[in-house]
């Protein structure tokens, strides 16, 4: 005879830890409150069902709010009931959509364990003592002869072993079945609002706000270009051409240098440069000539004959004489570009272009990975400024040289990925997973830039595959015949198509009767996933 005795135990550990509550259908107001005053737990979560009309009211609700507020209980909800959950966030309340995610986001712990229960010990009572007596020996007897004792042991030991004999043949010719599923899949997808926020004090992702961490970028960048003036008017543009006679005053050879410059003596004077060097032979008003061209452009240097006549450095003066006999010519004027400050604006405009371009270039090359910047958060803050030409300068061409600092904002999509993706998760019913390899995540236009903190959205799109219990398939099926197996699972389960079954041999048309002979093969929708987007 065995006796009982209960062990004793303390439930001031499980206090401190989370607590699950399931709702019923009918349960009302009181029996919510009741629930919640017995609990021992600092953190319940409370599991509502659709249909659960108590809590369909607002008034309930809340009243169910400050009932966990004057325990001091952090209570949550899990329900799908859109009026549920909104009546519930107006209370102050936490909604998740499953209980799985509540696990996920860590409201409760993932080892969260019952309340155990009393446990029962055996004890023995001290054994008796036995006396044991000993039977007179017993024997078969066939036909007047008696067997003996080992004829017995032969035919006892016969009997297991045709029975194991017997087990296999019957094992040898048991069906085997192979089930084929193929899961459901659905396309899901969600819309966040990021704001990237460089602060140095955002750290971490913020998932009530959707605000993630960005970092600041900068570079510098020097560039020069040109711009081709508009405006124009007529200009010096021609240098006039002539040629002078040399007069020697000396008895010996004398060399005007070229470049040598001689003028005309009469008002502002035309100077004009000689092209080459000129040699005057020897002897007093021995002679040569040389070709001239004016210093300056403009029909200004078209002069008269015999106009040339001075030198610029009088010494030259002392041992030559010069004079043109004919008039120079091909001096003009024509129309030609000039700088204005129009000019220098278009230039400067140029350069701010070219240098963010080239700055966002550069700060691209330097980003980590997973980070972009985009284009519009860029700003040119110009260092330096300087133009070749003066206004009113002619010329075809305004250069200049610009050196500024591009900076920016790098956005990182990983933080903006993670929060597009836990929204994504509370979208998945209980009864469904997502898929890792479906997932898709895009970056939408820039909707907003202040002070540097980028406000843009996010679009995360997945693929969700249907759970399919696999022991309860094989129970429920066990034995049925073919068709109305094929016929059960298509109406039961979330699968595509008709299940493909197998059975080997196929004797008696039915699936095997014992579930541990039949094989569930789920196939892979991952190859699937991969082309829904």
């Amino acid at each position: 005879m065995l006796l009982y005795d209960l062990h004793k135990y303390t439930c001031s550990g499980l206090a401190k830890m989370a607590q699950i509550i399931n709702l019923t259908l009918d349960d009302d107001l009181i029996s919510i409150q009741s629930q919640l005053e017995l609990t021992k737990a600092k953190r319940v979560l409370m599991i509502v069902p659709s249909n659960n009309k108590t809590l369909h009211s607002q008034v309930n609700l809340k009243m169910v709010a400050r009932t966990a507020k004057r325990l001091n209980i952090e209570l949550a909800l899990v329900s799908r009931n859109v009026k549920i959950r909104d009546f519930a966030k107006e209370a102050g309340l936490k909604v998740y959509a499953s209980q799985w995610f509540a696990k996920l986001v860590g409201f409760i712990s993932t080892t969260e364990s019952p309340t155990p229960t009393p446990k029962k010990v055996a004890k023995q009572l001290p054994k008796k003592s036995v006396i044991r007596k000993k039977l007179p020996e017993k024997v078969l007897v066939f036909k007047g002869e008696m067997v003996t004792i080992w004829k017995q042991l032969v035919a006892f030991l016969l009997i297991p072993i045709l029975a194991l004999a017997f087990i296999v043949i019957i094992l040898a010719i048991v069906p085997q079945g192979t089930v084929t599923l193929t899961p459901q899949t659905d396309s899901i997808s969600t819309k966040l609002i990021i704001t990237a926020d460089p602060n140095p004090e955002v750290t971490t992702i913020d998932r009530e706000n959707n605000i993630t961490p960005a970092r600041p970028v900068q570079t510098e960048v020097t560039l020069f270009t040109e711009v081709p003036t508009i405006a124009q008017e007529n200009a010096p543009a021609d240098f006039a051409l002539g040629e002078v006679t040399f007069f020697n005053r000396t008895q010996i050879e004398q060399t005007i240098p070229m470049s040598t410059i001689v003028r005309t003596s009469s008002g502002v004077p035309v100077e004009f440069l000689t092209t080459y060097t000129a040699t005057i032979p020897a002897g007093a008003g021995q002679t040569t000539t040389t070709t001239v061209r004016a210093v300056e452009p403009g029909s200004r240097g078209n002069v008269l004959s015999g106009q040339i006549n001075n030198f610029l450095n009088p010494t030259l003066g002392l041992i030559s004489r010069v004079f043109n006999e004919g008039s120079t010519h091909e001096g003009a004027e024509r129309p030609t570009g000039v700088v204005t400050e129009n000019d220098k604006d278009r230039v400067r405009s140029k350069l701010r272009q070219l240098i963010q371009k080239q700055g966002y270039e550069d700060i691209v090359a330097g980003l980590d990975e997973q980070e972009f910047v985009p284009p519009e958060s860029l700003l040119v803050i110009e260092l330096s400024l300087s133009y070749n030409k003066f206004s009113g300068d002619v010329s075809e061409t305004l250069g200049a040289e610009m050196r500024a600092v591009v900076r920016g904002t790098a956005v990182g999509t990983y933080h903006a990925n993670q929060l597009a993706y836990f929204s994504l998760l509370e979208q998945v019913p209980d009864d469904e997973s997502l898929l890792s390899e479906g997932l898709k995540f895009s970056a939408g236009g820039i909707q907003e830039i202040k002070d540097r903190t980028i406000i843009f959205p996010i679009i995360a799109e997945g693929v969700v595959v249907s759970k399919i219990d696999k022991a309860r398939v094989k129970s429920t099926i066990a034995f049925m015949p073919i068709g109305e197996a094929q016929a059960w699972m298509s109406q039961n389960l979330a699968i595509e198509g008709i299940p493909a079954v197998e059975i080997r041999p196929n004797l008696l048309g039915r699936l095997p009767l014992f579930p541990f002979f039949t094989t569930i093969v789920i196939n892979d929708v991952t190859a699937v996933s991969r082309t829904d987007f």
